[in-house]
């Protein structure tokens, strides 16, 4: 067992070093909003991998690959969310004064930890190639004669693993985001992440199961 908890953890980690929507959101928080944002941001994109994992050993995330209403649905409002935090980047790099995330560079009120944990949680439930691939994956991993902590075993794995290498990305790109404190500067990385989500969003939006 302890051998397939290893296999199955290096799965994970090779999934989660893929670029993607949730190591947009973690980055831009890191950068317009420092370390503690990104944490929550890392912690809600965990939070959302536990979720669909869960799903996943119920049987729900599995009709998604054979109901073309449900994937739709959940693809199209997972996309417009992408493109919400992404519009908004956007525009909080065309105001004059800087990022309208600026005042939580250095000190995080618990209101923007909260949403930045929001965006994470989001912006990882609504994907549902996350639901695809953690109901595509588990059954890998798992037989008829394994126990039945097994599953949820791999489920809190690939959930550490997720969270780990998002902190990773959080504290690396909170020390650049320390020394990116000019407006000029700010704006310009505001408008660059939020263009790198609008197209994850769009990029979902025409994806297919």
């Amino acid at each position: 067992m302890f051998a397939t908890l290893i296999a199955f953890a290096g799965v994970s980690l090779l999934a989660t070093l893929i670029p993607g929507p949730d190591t947009a959101v973690v980055i831009k928080h890191s950068l317009g909003r420092g370390r503690r944002a990104a944490m929550a941001a890392a912690a809600g994109c965990s939070t959302g991998q536990v979720g669909w994992g869960l799903a996943s050993i119920a049987g729900i995330a599995a009709l998604l690959a054979t109901s073309v209403v449900a994937f739709t649905v959940l693809k199209w409002v997972g996309a417009l969310y992408l493109c919400y935090i992404g519009i908004r980047s956007l525009i909080s790099a065309i105001r004059p004064d800087g990022s309208a995330d600026a005042t939580g560079a250095r000190a995080v009120a618990p209101g923007g930890v909260a949403a930045s944990y929001r965006d994470g949680l989001f912006t990882n439930a609504l994907n549902p190639k996350t639901a695809l691939f953690m109901s595509a994956l588990l059954p890998q991993f798992t037989g008829p004669g394994d126990p039945a902590w097994l599953p949820v075993a791999l489920v809190a794995v690939t959930a550490v693993v997720s969270f780990g290498c998002m902190s990773a990305y959080a504290l690396v790109f909170a020390k650049i985001g320390d020394v990116l404190r000019r407006p000029v500067v700010r704006r310009t990385v505001d408008g660059a992440m939020g263009g790198v989500l609008v197209s994850f969003g769009v990029g979902l939006a025409f994806s297919h199961a």
